[in-house]
């Protein structure tokens, strides 16, 4: 045998009982020692700037939500063309309408419509009235709405003279008249009647617009818009219709054209001056009572 051979297993025998020890022996698990277990680093602070950033800054507002434009019908001027467009729409059937008045209606029924129209607008005047009171034993809506009614009441009245003026439309007769006869700003035709305070006397007024219609329904809406209530508007429909039935009433268009204009009068005066305020002003102790007047626009 080599040296080199001899020399290996010389050392074989060597290692031999060791490593039979080493397989032999139980295992021992390993422990990290405590020295040797990372430790998690602290998290700084925040850097002071950062902090005054934090403080200084101002929270935007939450963005409005994106709503689509409202309709042209829905806009005050959309409504006013709407009524224009009503009106002289109606004007084409001003003759048939007249004509159907003068040959199917009985002159007791025409007296009757004249009377109906008539009490028709009294009734909301005098109701305005009443309840046009300031007062913690009235209630506060009714007293709002009924002066927003002598507001829009002393509007209308404005509008019918400058119109019935300005326009100067003759009023149907007989079935015969053209709904087309125009006499704009003749003194000659008078824009307030006094004949039904004295029967016979004065001239008939301009026929454009419906001075009755014109009333009723400036005097309605605000009752009909503040209680919700649109059946209230009836009553100056049935107005127009007794105008237009009455004799030497009015043509359809003046009633069209005086109710359109008579409700976007309240209208307007309800949304655009909505503390509105005209009445009496009655206050009391139980003792005594106070009584005023009351006015703001």
């Amino acid at each position: 045998m080599s040296a080199r051979a001899a020399w290996l297993a010389g050392a074989a025998a060597l290692a031999l009982p060791d490593l039979a020890a080493a397989q032999s022996a139980p295992a021992t698990p390993y422990f990290m020692p405590p020295s040797a277990v990372l430790q998690t680093a602290p998290v700084p602070d925040r850097s002071p700037v950062i902090d005054e950033h934090l403080t200084n800054t101002v929270e935007e507002p939450p963005l409005a939500p994106v709503t689509a434009p409202s309709p042209w019908y829905e806009s005050d001027w959309g409504v006013a063309a709407i009524g224009v467009a009503a009106t002289g729409l109606t004007f084409t059937l001003d003759h048939g309408i007249n004509l159907f008045a003068n040959t199917k209606l009985s002159s007791t029924d025409r007296k009757i419509a004249l009377k109906t129209a008539d009490d028709l607008e009294i009734i909301p005047l005098a109701f305005a009235g009443l309840t046009a009171v300031q007062s913690p034993l009235v209630d506060a809506r009714l007293a709002h709405a009924s002066s927003i009614a002598f507001t829009a009441a002393a509007e209308v009245t404005a509008e019918a003279f400058a119109l019935k003026y300005v326009i100067g439309r003759q009023r149907p007769a007989n079935g015969d008249t053209s709904p087309f006869s125009f006499y704009p700003f003749n003194a000659a035709r008078s824009t307030v009647s006094i004949g039904a305070v004295f029967p016979g006397a004065g001239a008939d007024t301009s026929s454009f617009p419906s001075g009755h219609t014109l009333l009723a329904f400036a005097l309605i809406t605000p009752y009909a818009e503040l209680y919700h209530a649109p059946w209230l508007y009836a009553i100056p429909v049935a107005v127009g219709v007794g105008r237009i039935a009455s004799p030497d009433g009015h043509w359809a268009s003046d009633v069209v054209g005086g109710g359109f204009l008579g409700w976007l009068t309240a209208d307007l005066t309800r949304r655009y001056f909505p503390d509105s305020d005209y009445g009496l002003m009655i206050f009391g102790d139980g003792q005594q009572m106070m009584v005023g007047v009351n006015g703001r626009f």
